[in-house]
């Protein structure tokens, strides 16, 4: 009985020690996110620009604002930083699921994406918030909402 006690206690304390929780550490996001972020779409030329830059919010959250003036267009857009660099070019990560945004539902991203532009028709126009969320790094959410000013 002695002898079952020991490898027990250490495979307890062991298994106390370790974490199964996917980047949701400030440290960590700090490390990942390392650059500026950028709305890159049509309405930008796909360029880099200073007014779409992301903005941190919180810890894992980013954002930025865009004016959609053409009601029922399909705009194509992506998250990246100024070089287009792997792990920070975010599309959508499945065509049937994620491409097509809808006002306030969140999308899974994939940052190692090349051509998953997502889509989104503004039924009016006016300013929109996107997001992206990297609490679970693996797996960010993209979500755009209309802002009213």
């Amino acid at each position: 009985m002695k002898k079952l006690i020991l490898p027990v206690a250490l495979t307890a304390l062991l298994s106390a020690c370790s974490s199964t929780d996917t980047f949701t550490s400030e440290e960590t996001t700090a490390n990942k996110i390392d650059r500026p972020l950028y709305l890159r779409g049509d309405f930008s030329l796909w360029e880099s620009q200073p007014e779409y830059q992301l903005v941190a919010v919180s810890k894992d959250i980013y954002q930025t604002k865009v004016k959609f003036t053409a009601v029922g267009k399909a705009y194509e857009f992506k998250i990246a930083d100024e070089t287009w660099s792997a792990g920070l070019n975010c599309g959508y990560n499945n065509e049937d699921l994620d491409k097509f945004l809808e006002l306030g539902i969140p999308v899974q991203a994939n940052c190692n994406s090349v051509y998953n532009y997502f889509s989104f028709s503004p039924y009016e126009a006016g300013w929109y918030q996107v997001s992206i969320n990297f609490r679970n790094i693996e797996k960010p959410l993209v979500t755009i909402n209309q802002i009213f000013e």
